[in-house]
């Protein structure tokens, strides 16, 4: 409450929690960071405590202080596979001193540093609820900052070329979006459910504990609110990013499209003129059979007949590409409605 920072470091027993805290036993659920939270919930406790639950963000808000648990960086979680996730872990646990360190800096600076102290009359339980929803909003702004400039970075490499591994790196970089666009709108949503219960409003007045009406709690909506729309605003960058993850998705798949259509019909062409020269071989191979056709003494026979065959050969060759060209044509509007083929 006046703005020190204590750091106390485990094993800790957890019944020594839940007495010390006056926590119920399936309340350390929602504290441990041993365990993955995928939907983040802010639970009131009527004149007791708040708990913040979120996925870098485990905290305690007391009448006089707040709690926050933090995994340690030396712990080694074990996968299935029996393999030692170290860097994973540290990367974890570094997450969460930085939300702490943020959220001890911030309320420094708001309320102690800048001597808001005297002017600003909401209680330490609101303050505190205000600088870690803040935090939360913050982490989701710097995660999405970072996303951003992958994402020019890959639309760049994207339009210039595309290969293998720009195409797996933006499909990585959608999974990322798709995640944080995810936790945005569930934290939004742990607000607004705390918002639309007024028995959680009450019960998060820890200070002044006397009885309230179900309406006396203006103090706790208007925070609750501007927390809203600032997440409201994370979630609008988060969803903007995540439209042009797709409009570059979609792009580089008209691409795609468009060079396999030419390599078909570059294939058509090789195709068409093959079958060209095949009939041309047929013409051939009929008058270089060892039967007598009546022509073999005339003096301008091999002309005619090589002549018609190369005619015949580059005229099928010709009917053939104009046509294909006539199908291949995209016309938004045509006048005359007659049949390409």
């Amino acid at each position: 409450k006046d703005g020190a920072l204590q750091v106390h470091r485990g094993p800790f027993d957890r019944a020594q929690v839940c007495q010390q805290y006056s926590l119920e036993p399936r309340d350390l659920q929602k504290i441990d960071t041993d365990i993955i939270i995928n939907v983040p919930t802010i639970d009131v406790r009527q004149n007791r405590f708040i708990c913040f639950s979120f996925r870098r963000l485990r905290s305690l808000v007391q009448v006089d202080r707040s709690i926050f648990f933090v995994p340690s960086a030396e712990k080694i979680l074990r996968g299935s596979s029996g393999i030692k996730d170290t860097i994973h872990w540290e990367r974890i646990a570094r997450a969460y001193q930085r939300n702490v360190r943020y959220a001890y800096e911030l309320y420094n600076k708001r309320f102690i540093t800048d001597q808001l102290n005297n002017i600003d009359l909401m209680p330490f339980e609101l303050r505190i609820t205000e600088i870690n929803l803040e935090t939360v909003a913050h982490q989701l702004e710097l995660k999405t900052t970072g996303l951003l400039n992958e994402f020019r970075q890959i639309r760049e490499q994207a339009y210039t070329c595309i290969t293998l591994g720009s195409l797996r790196e933006l499909a990585l970089l959608k999974e990322k979006v798709d995640k944080y666009k995810r936790h945005a709108d569930l934290s939004h949503e742990a607000i607004l459910e705390v918002l639309a219960h007024n028995e959680d409003m009450i019960g998060m007045y820890l200070t002044d504990n006397r009885k309230r009406d179900i309406a006396d709690h203006t103090q706790v909506e208007l925070l609750l609110e501007a927390c809203t729309k600032e997440m409201a605003e994370v979630r609008r960058s988060i969803s903007d990013l995540s439209n042009s993850v797709r409009t570059i998705e979609s792009a580089i798949g008209f691409i795609l499209n468009a060079v396999l259509n030419e390599l078909l019909t570059f294939e058509i062409k090789i195709n068409i003129i093959m079958m060209g020269f095949g009939i041309g071989a047929f013409i051939a191979g009929i008058y270089g059979m060892n039967l007598l056709n009546g022509i073999e003494q005339a003096p301008y026979a091999f002309y005619a007949v090589a002549g018609s065959g190369f005619c015949f050969l580059s005229g099928f060759i010709s009917i053939g590409i104009i046509r294909l060209f006539r199908y291949i044509k995209v016309r938004l509007h045509r006048s005359n409605k007659t049949d390409i083929f």
